[in-house]
């Protein structure tokens, strides 16, 4: 992987990158870069010492390594910066678009636009699944996946993801996940979803198809209820999905829904967001539930 090396007057030049407020993202620092005639991100690392920072160099590494085999849409770290001779983070190509966590919250996108994002998360999640059968590439899974990581062009009708270093990727750690904490519903699931047990490490679970899914479901429950949902109690989850059927929702996206938190492997659910009618999605919202529910 190349360096580009910079002096501390330089990087403490740098422009930080003001995030809409609907993007959470806690884990560094991020600025804007122009190199090369090229406009980048950097990620400036919290952690530059210890295991986690070797995990994520390792992880780095692995994408550069492998990146004949990943998805285009996939936006890959493309260097590490050395600021004063020391490594300091990595740049990122900087992705045309709006951060599909904003796209989403936006009242004026038109739901089939916000339909047509959210079926090429699947899309992507389906193209993983070919690489992990067709390549040597046998262990690649987002891992956190959420809706700040995706990037929608609404002008080529792409996706990105972005943020990449937190991926499950060959031999690496656990990486932590924003919808895969101890706190999440896929707790109430014994022996589905693979906890990890070294404390030393950051990430409450080992990705794998079954929990980037289980991402994605949480992504898509997330949209039509308005709010979090992952942190409900599982009484709750149930009381809600019993209403999403009582709106007519497709009963085999709901049993897609409800595979997250029993003991079946969960199923990608791309191919029936068309299914979800506009009138669903309004009344599939907390606030409108909340009136029923009364």
């Amino acid at each position: 992987m190349k360096i580009i090396s910079l002096s501390q007057k330089k990087f403490k030049s740098l422009t930080p990158l003001i995030l809409p407020k609907e993007v959470i993202y806690t884990e560094s620092k991020l600025y804007e870069y122009r190199y090369k005639g090229e406009d980048k991100i950097v990620k400036s690392l919290l952690r530059l010492q210890g295991q986690d920072f070797g995990n994520k160099l390792y992880t780095l590494e692995m994408l550069d390594n492998n990146k004949e085999y990943l998805p285009n849409s996939f936006y890959i770290p493309d260097a590490l910066l050395s600021v004063g001779g020391e490594v300091e983070g990595f740049t990122i190509p900087k992705a045309e678009g709006i951060n599909l966590s904003v796209l989403l919250n936006d009242s004026k996108v038109d739901l089939s636009v916000k339909k047509f994002f959210l079926k090429k998360i699947g899309e992507i999640l389906n193209q993983l699944k070919y690489i992990r059968k067709t390549t040597p590439l046998k262990d690649i899974y987002i891992n956190d996946l959420n809706t700040s990581n995706f990037i929608a062009n609404t002008l080529n009708s792409e996706l990105y993801v972005i943020d990449l270093d937190s991926v499950k990727i060959g031999t690496n750690s656990a990486n932590p996940a924003r919808f895969l904490t101890s706190k999440s519903l896929l707790n109430e699931v014994n022996g589905k979803y693979k906890i990890n047990n070294d404390e030393k490490v950051l990430g409450h679970v080992i990705a794998d198809e079954n929990s980037d899914l289980y991402c994605y479901i949480i992504v898509i429950l997330n949209y039509l209820y308005g709010s979090n949902i992952n942190n409900l109690s599982l009484t709750e989850f149930y009381n809600y999905m019993n209403y999403l059927e009582y709106i007519g929702i497709n009963k085999q996206l709901i049993d897609y829904f409800e595979r997250i938190v029993i003991n079946k492997n969960n199923e990608n659910p791309v191919d029936l967001i068309d299914s979800i009618t506009d009138e669903q999605i309004y009344r599939a919202n907390n606030r409108v539930y909340k009136l029923v529910r009364k």
